[in-house]
């Protein structure tokens, strides 16, 4: 993972109030946000579309407790693929199943046949 853009770039947007360096890893598809601690989603979502894309979606992870790592205010936005299944939260109850294992897995669970 490398910097791509700190603060004190000639483009930093002003808008971008808590953000301090922003890191993209391609390859991971890992987005990261160092702020100062006040980082609010729309500031989040402004450095994702311009970093990666308006049409593309992140999401958050959010650990078990054993498992958190806490060291620094950083957000991380993990992309998904154009095929990945996401909670849609706008559009509530239209996912659809798109892989003959989503529609065999779907059409078990609508019979009952696993109940």
């Amino acid at each position: 993972m490398r910097v791509i853009l700190t603060r004190e770039a000639a483009d930093w947007p002003t808008a971008w109030r808590a953000a301090v360096r922003i890191y993209l890893d391609r390859q991971l598809g890992l987005l990261s946000i160092e702020h100062d601690g006040t980082i609010a989603w729309d500031e989040l979502q402004a450095i994702k579309n311009r970093m990666i894309g308006e049409k593309t979606t992140a999401i958050e992870i959010y650990p078990p407790a054993d498992r958190v790592v806490n060291n620094i205010a950083m957000r991380h936005l993990w992309m998904l693929g154009a095929d990945d299944w996401w909670p849609d939260l706008g559009r509530e109850g239209t996912a659809k199943p798109v892989s003959l294992r989503d529609r065999y897995l779907a059409a078990h669970l609508s019979t009952g046949i696993w109940s």
